[in-house]
């Protein structure tokens, strides 16, 4: 796929699989993830304001928006809600630095760098057919009002809004002039991907929101729905984590085998039945050996649980 017929956003926000059952439960909103590296790509539904999804993420890390329509793009960068006022509203501050923390690409065709082009193009065919540049004629009335708003405005929002990512994302000053060199690029299918790189962040929320990879040929890909506490803790523990942490890697394993999830459960049955007997016989540690039995016992019966919800979540 190169391309895509209908806008599409993606916020990029650090949260792994296992947290983001809780994520949708507080939302009370239902949505596709890709998770890589510990971070998720969704794709914001239309009634989910992106800035309550960037919130719901690790507080302490930062949410990428990114929007497109084939043509005109959108990159903006959520400061961690951590930094934020604890006394004002967020949503009002989020709101309030959403201009500062927010770059945008015209569509190609329409940038001020194609009209320039555009411009002296029509001049040189002027020149060379003996006519000078058409002059449109002034209309009478208030000319302030019919002027173009000054691109000066445009370019002091660029440079603000690019030192301010550049502080959020702790970019040095060569990757900085790097991405004031992307935000002055014409907008093209490739461009927010190389933000992305630059910014050190999962590429395939670039391709997602281009429409440049289907969902079906990605691995890690997630429905989540609000669902109550307890189902939600059983979505969290039996889905596959992208992180690479201990926890993480243990988790990916019965999940990717959860034949292993059963052979643990009947060990734990076989040692508490042996706990059980050695209790039934009395003595000082009976008491001890029936106490470590039923933990056995109650544990089997956790594993099989789990291994239920690994594979129903597998059939889904």
């Amino acid at each position: 796929m190169s391309g895509q017929s209908h806008a599409r956003t993606v916020l990029l926000v650090r949260a792994d699989a296992p947290q983001l059952p809780f994520v949708a439960a507080a939302l009370g909103a239902r949505f596709t993830a890709v998770t890589r590296d510990g971070w998720s790509a969704v794709l914001v539904p239309e009634r989910l304001d992106p800035a309550a999804l960037a919130a719901a993420g690790d507080p302490h890390s930062i949410a990428v928006e990114l929007h497109s329509d084939g043509a005109a793009r959108r990159l903006r960068v959520y400061p961690p809600v951590a930094v934020l006022d604890a006394h004002r509203d967020w949503g009002d501050q989020l709101a309030e630095l959403s201009g500062s923390t927010t770059l945008e690409w015209a569509p190609a065709e329409a940038s001020p760098a194609a009209e320039l082009v555009a411009d002296a193009r029509h001049g040189q065919d002027a020149a060379s057919d003996g006519a000078g540049p058409d002059v449109p004629e002034e209309a009478p009335g208030n000319d302030d009002a019919a002027a173009p708003a000054p691109r000066g405005a445009d370019e002091a929002r660029t440079v603000t809004a690019v030192e301010s990512i550049a502080s959020l994302c702790d970019l040095d000053p060569a990757a900085t002039a790097r991405l004031e060199n992307y935000a002055r690029t014409p907008s093209s299918a490739l461009l927010l991907e190389s933000v992305l790189q630059l910014l050190g962040l999962p590429t395939v929320a670039a391709k997602i929101v281009e429409g440049q990879r289907s969902l079906e040929e990605l691995d890690g890909v997630g429905d989540y729905e609000p669902r109550s506490t307890g189902l939600s803790l059983l979505d969290s523990v039996s889905v596959e984590p992208s992180a690479t942490d201990v926890l993480s890697r243990i988790q990916r394993a019965y999940v990717r085998r959860p034949g292993l999830l059963l052979a643990l459960g009947g060990a734990e049955v076989a040692l508490g039945a042996g706990l059980a007997g050695l209790a039934a016989r009395g003595g000082r540690g009976a008491r001890v050996f029936g106490s470590a039995s039923a933990l056995m016992f109650s544990d089997a019966a956790l594993q099989a649980a789990l291994w239920a919800s690994v594979r129903a979540r597998k059939r889904r």
